[in-house]
């Protein structure tokens, strides 16, 4: 093959597949770093303004700044969290993606520093591609399990 018999369209379109890809990893783990970290602005960097949220039972959160509050909210007692995420399934139709990712995440409260709660969970994410780069439009959060372990923390440096 030469360079004259390059599609470039077709190389362009190859191209734009893998930024995609590449943005929408790095979206989905800057949202667990925000989560981890607790850096609401950077958490609320990764969602619309109208965004929507489902997390397991809980009822569905409207807005980019609610779903901030109440995660906020929810960790306001987490002395260590680590948001362990993968996204396994990437489609993009234009200015929309679809993303699935899979979470393992351990987490440890100042109510009980000797228990770490960990859960194995489901993301599917729609996610639309903005002034500001891509963005999560709706969230979804199924559990898969939750379990807590015992054990003496006392040693830690």
């Amino acid at each position: 093959m030469t360079a004259t018999d390059i599609d470039v369209t077709a190389l362009l379109q190859r191209v734009q597949a893998l930024e995609d890809r590449a943005a929408l990893e790095d979206l989905v783990k800057q949202y667990a770093l925000a989560c981890d970290t607790k850096d609401a602005a950077l958490l609320l960097s990764t969602f619309t303004t109208d965004a929507r949220a489902k997390y397991a039972s809980d009822e569905p959160l409207l807005g980019a700044q609610a779903i901030v509050d109440w995660i906020s909210m929810m960790t306001a007692s987490a002395v260590w969290q680590q948001h362990m995420i993968s996204p396994y399934s990437y489609e993009v139709d234009g200015d929309r993606a679809r993303v699935i990712a899979y979470l393992i995440s351990h987490q440890n409260f100042d109510t009980y520093p000797n228990v770490t709660t960990m859960m194995s969970s489901r993301y599917t994410l729609q996610c639309v591609r903005t002034d500001a780069g891509w963005q999560i439009g709706d969230l979804e959060l199924k559990v898969g399990w939750i379990e807590s372990r015992l054990a003496d923390q006392s040693q830690l440096p």
